[in-house]
């Protein structure tokens, strides 16, 4: 069983669709059913899925489902942040608490990365597994390479274009154009994600080099 934690504003969304194109109708899409494990019951799991997806923390099916095989995705955690700022003031979601205090009180950029839901959200969402239990780690910004990793660890196909959904269509780089001052503020308040992605960036790196030795 493929337990993928969508981690906001990670790539998600593009992956969802991957693999709902892989697995089909065994892809089971969690948004709110089960968050954590005092959520999780074993009434709530449909029946042939091969695959979970969704906001969930990473430990929400231990024990649950049997030897589970992790997959998340990560993003730099800056970008992450400003992502998540901008995503909220353009489709607003008031079930959310941070968009609510966002949006309530005009929060400035610095000032919502410094909610506590938005510091370090990656690792909270990892559940404090180090990412070496997680059989599969994409880097958003290297999503094609990621995906071709992917393909080999779970012998699965994937498309040669990946698709790109949920972006910013008012960006117009590849990364968010900050000031020094507001960079190093919002990288400050997310150590430990920096931290998760670096390691899964050389965690990537590494299996490249085994693929590409592979392939020679």
């Amino acid at each position: 069983m493929i337990i993928s934690v969508h981690i906001p504003k990670c790539g998600g969304t593009s992956f969802r669709r991957v693999l709902q194109e892989i697995y089909g109708e065994a892809v089971w899409l969690n948004y709110g059913a089960i968050f954590s494990q005092p959520q999780a019951s074993p009434d709530l799991l449909p029946r042939g899925i091969r695959c979970i997806h969704g906001h969930f923390l990473g430990d929400a099916f231990d024990g649950l489902v049997p030897k589970p095989r992790l997959v998340a995705w990560l993003r730099h955690p800056v970008e992450r942040v400003v992502s998540n700022y901008h995503h909220f003031l353009r489709s607003p979601d008031m079930r959310d608490a941070c968009c609510r205090e966002l949006l309530e009180k005009g929060l400035s950029l610095e000032e919502f990365a410094e909610l506590d839901w938005m510091r370090n959200e990656a690792t909270r969402y990892m559940a404090g597994k180090p990412a070496e239990s997680f059989e599969f780690i994409g880097i958003l910004e290297r999503f094609a390479e990621s995906l071709r990793v992917f393909a080999e660890t779970f012998n699965v196909p994937v498309p040669i274009e990946p698709p790109r959904e949920n972006v910013n269509p008012a960006r117009t780089g590849e990364t968010y154009a900050l000031s020094p001052q507001t960079y190093a503020h919002i990288l400050g308040l997310n150590m430990r994600d920096l931290a998760a992605y670096d390691l899964a960036n050389a965690l990537l790196d590494r299996r490249v080099v085994r693929r590409a030795s592979r392939v020679v």
